[in-house]
């Protein structure tokens, strides 16, 4: 690829990136939502929440991890959430200790959900934004066989 040539397709990594790196998230948000139930007691902790760590990609970075340049997000870590587990009285649950108490997931319905909506309309973004810079390639293409 000639000089010129060079890095213009750089529009559509970066927006990639973006849909991959929701689309990761979209998976652990999916963990979230099905282990949300999963109980515990002092001595087995339940499922706690996950969380996914957005990280800027460089050029060079993103050269060392896929082979070629551009820019970008990528998922650099997960982390779990550290709130505090709900405790309820519940002395049925075979996860009750003693005192009849369950700790809950401190997994949140609505929060999920709600980072699923923000989830898919990033991933809407993201492709709005590809395909403003394919018209943009598409009108540099035509003015320069004029």
């Amino acid at each position: 690829m000639t000089d010129a040539m060079k890095g213009m397709f750089r529009g559509f990594d970066i927006a990639a990136s973006g849909i991959q790196a929701e689309m990761k998230r979209q998976e652990i948000v999916s963990s979230n939502l099905v282990n949300m139930h999963r109980t515990g007691n002092h001595e087995h902790e339940p499922y706690r929440r996950r969380i996914a760590v957005f990280e800027e990609l460089i050029d060079s970075e993103l050269e060392k991890r896929t082979g070629h340049g551009g820019a970008g997000v990528t998922i650099s870590r997960v982390v779990e959430d550290q709130t505090a587990f709900p405790a309820y009285h519940n002395p049925g649950d075979p996860m009750a200790d003693e005192s009849g108490m369950v700790l809950g997931s401190n997994v949140d319905l609505f929060r999920e959900l709600a980072d699923m909506q923000v989830i898919a309309r990033s991933v809407d973004a993201n492709l709005a934004a590809m395909r403003t810079y394919r018209g943009m390639l598409q009108s540099v293409v035509q003015n320069m066989g004029k």
